[in-house]
């Protein structure tokens, strides 16, 4: 974020423009005296007082939101101790951006409350390939046939309802990825254009009496997604730090090579002429990799479950404070912030 909030003409726009609206209310309000028009002073005082508003309001967004001013402290107080975390340059100078970002889509491991964590969008991503892997193989046994004197071996009906459920789960963490990348998009428009477009555009907005309460609410829009929003990140993370959403590689791990070694015994058993052998064993690694394939189901369903409340629920109760916090500063600044069907924000 540069030194001042304002983007590189943001600032001198709004001192020019409420330097020309304090020069247009005094004209008014000389000409209102000295005509003795009591409409054209009224609309001469009220400008003037909304000209010195408008500075006020300026001088006190530059000094709270300058690098390493009072919003930024108070944000890196906020922050639990035992925490580090890398972000894109741009999210730098603010630490609630910066964590909620490396929480939902970072590429660098970080750190929160002393315990190490990979990025929710990094974790999904690499079990969805993972699974892609799984199921190819499973896919590749299930269309193998072994015709043998004794018996004939056919896995499609073993492994086909494990396989149906693996590609739900799939497309249940597909769109879980997808909320997740949303989100991270919405916080990168945040860190990129609350404090250097929005705000100053809510600036400029509010010094003229026709746009005064559309540059109010997007003076309160800049506040509430560039402070509030990733702020309700760093309280969800805070609420889930007793419970951990990690998934244990270790299962999928276990019926991959499970899959995989079933897969190279049948290959093999083809120049094996001992058939009770076969029998026994291709029974044997099928049973397991059958026991292991319904642990991984059971096991993906509680952390899909789990990870639904992190995507999809915690997120809407984020958006919800920071519509609400939008609201009160709008009325704050004089705006009336209307979310249409929402009212009960």
């Amino acid at each position: 974020m540069p030194l001042a909030p304002f983007g590189p003409y943001g600032f001198n726009v709004a001192v020019l423009l409420i330097s020309i609206m304090i020069s247009v209310s005094g004209i008014l309000l000389a000409l209102g005296y000295a005509i003795d028009d009591k409409k054209l002073k009224e609309i001469g005082r009220r400008e003037l007082y909304q000209s010195i508003v408008n500075g006020i309001l300026v001088g006190s967004l530059l000094f709270l939101f300058i690098n390493n001013g009072p919003i930024s402290v108070l944000v890196n107080s906020l922050m639990p101790k035992n925490s580090s975390f890398s972000c894109p340059s741009y999210m730098s100078g603010n630490a609630a951006m910066c964590f909620a970002y490396s929480y939902l889509a970072g590429s660098m491991p970080y750190t929160f409350m002393g315990s190490v964590h990979i990025s929710l969008l990094e974790e999904i991503t690499f079990l969805i390939s993972s699974l892609f892997i799984l199921t190819t193989l499973l896919g590749a046994i299930s269309s193998i046939e072994i015709n043998l004197l004794i018996v004939t071996f056919n896995f499609s009906y073993l492994l086909k309802p494990f396989m149906s459920q693996i590609n739900y789960i799939i497309e249940a963490l597909s769109a879980t990825a997808v909320s997740i990348s949303v989100q991270a998009f919405i916080l990168v428009f945040a860190s990129l254009c609350a404090i250097s477009i929005i705000l100053p555009l809510g600036i400029i907005l509010r010094t003229f009496y026709p746009t005064r309460k559309l540059g109010s609410f997007f003076i309160a829009l800049s506040i509430g997604i560039y402070v509030i929003l990733p702020l309700s990140y760093l309280f969800d993370a805070t609420m889930l730090n007793s419970y951990s959403t990690s998934y244990n590689a270790t299962i999928l791990t276990i019926s991959t090579s499970n899959a995989s070694s079933l897969e190279n015994q049948i290959i093999s058993s083809q120049n094996n002429r001992n058939q009770t052998s076969i029998v026994s064993v291709i029974e044997s690694n099928a049973s397991s990799l059958a026991s292991s394939l319904a642990r991984l189901v059971n096991s993906l369903i509680t952390f899909i479950s789990e990870l639904i409340m992190q995507v999809f629920i915690l997120p809407v109760f984020s958006l919800v404070i920071t519509g609400i916090s939008i609201k009160e500063i709008s009325e704050l600044l004089g705006s009336e912030a209307s979310f249409g069907k929402f009212r009960v924000l």
